[in-house]
């Protein structure tokens, strides 16, 4: 068999494992779709800022250096050949004293924020794009943070955050837009939200639109 025959061959198994998947509830596209690869060269003496991802699980993989994976009060061993997973929602980084190379992929999911009524990421970011700004209202429009209030904390979280990609907060589109910013592409040039994966669009224009 030709090697144009073996790829063609392999893509139309893949095709139909993708469709077979999606019978059972599995869309295997749209995380292919939602996926990004990203390449890092971390200097020795660079400190990785602790942070999460409100809707991405995060794999790390060491090509190159000797250090530490830290999610949240886990620690594990990240040398060439070493990987670690930081779910979503979760507070994580790489520390090291020598310079790292590091392959990270980023897989979106839509995480379940408050476990006592059912409320996802996406479900909390939809409401935000409808106007809600406070942890109220996030309460009165989902009903998250009305049960238990274990979530309240990631609730704050999620809300302050405009653009996840480029880390942009909500106070700092205000800030643009008070400052003249009339569209997305105002706002993007502005202060850089928006122009990652584009999710936020719709968030990021609410807060032109209500100018807070």
């Amino acid at each position: 068999m030709s090697k144009e025959n073996r790829i063609s061959t392999t893509q139309t198994t893949q095709a139909l494992m993708i469709e077979q998947a999606l019978e059972i509830g599995v869309d295997f596209a749209s995380i292919l779709d939602g996926m990004e690869i990203k390449t890092y060269y971390i200097p020795g003496d660079n400190q990785v800022p602790l942070h999460e991802h409100f809707a991405q699980d995060e794999i790390f993989y060491c090509v190159s250096g000797q250090g530490k994976g830290i999610v949240g009060d886990r620690t594990f061993d990240f040398s060439p050949g070493d990987s670690f997973t930081a779910p979503a929602g979760s507070m994580h980084t790489i520390e090291s004293n020598e310079t790292q190379c590091v392959l990270a992929i980023l897989l979106p999911v839509n995480r379940i924020v408050c476990k006592c009524k059912n409320v996802s990421y996406i479900d909390i970011r939809m409401a935000m794009a409808q106007g809600a700004r406070t942890v109220e209202d996030i309460q009165s429009t989902t009903g998250a943070g009305t049960g238990c209030g274990g979530c309240l904390e990631s609730i704050k979280s999620i809300i302050q955050m405009a653009c996840e990609c480029k880390g942009v907060t909500v106070s700092k589109i205000v800030e643009a837009v008070q400052a003249g910013a009339k569209s997305l592409e105002d706002v993007s040039a502005q202060t850089g939200a928006g122009s990652g994966c584009g999710k936020c669009s719709r968030v990021i224009q609410n807060i032109i639109d209500l100018k807070r």
